[in-house]
């Protein structure tokens, strides 16, 4: 072969390596992978666990986290600072998303808490309109809502989150209704 034809196969090869690029994001406690195939500014976001894949969706980028409880998967990608969209998936196709600031979910009752600018909402995964199930307005002292927030978690299907209030710290709570 000519070397300059050479040279050119191997430039080619190099700049089509960095057009389409996989990449692999473990699941923590579960046998399931994400699989990012990125070609230019579109990534084919799929499921694996090495003998089945299911195709999820498109998105710019690869998901910078992903979890797996009670056969939900919730694949989260960041879009810049204090931003990011989450997706609810369910093996078969079931699609829900996105969602902003998703802090705590509750895979049994399918049921999110996602933080707002000024507000604290809840969404069920699944649900094909974008009005969040409940929303909270707290009275936060002074700071964004982002800013006041101390800690958030669940138990037993009851969100809990706790924020700078006016005076004090303070919490707020609101439990997950049952899946229709």
């Amino acid at each position: 072969m000519h070397p300059l034809v050479q040279a050119l196969a191997t430039l080619l090869l190099g700049l089509s390596a960095g057009l389409c690029q996989a990449e692999l994001l473990g699941i923590p406690g579960s046998q399931w992978q994400v699989e990012s195939d990125c070609r230019k500014s579109a990534c084919e976001v799929s499921l694996t666990d090495g003998a089945t894949t299911e195709q999820v969706l498109q998105f710019p980028s690869p998901p910078s986290h992903a979890s797996h409880e009670s056969g939900i998967f919730l694949l989260t990608f960041g879009c810049g600072t204090a931003c990011s969209a989450t997706y609810a998936y369910k093996l078969g196709g079931s699609l829900g998303g996105p969602f902003p600031l998703v802090e705590v979910a509750d895979s049994e009752r399918e049921v999110l808490m996602s933080l707002g600018d000024s507000s604290v909402r809840f969404y069920r995964m699944f649900e094909a309109n974008d009005k969040p199930l409940y929303e909270i307005t707290p009275e936060f002292g002074g700071y964004s809502l982002l800013e006041s927030i101390a800690d958030t978690g669940i138990e037993d299907h009851v969100f809990r989150v706790t924020y700078q209030g006016k005076a004090d710290l303070e919490m707020l709570e609101y439990e997950a209704p049952p899946l229709p």
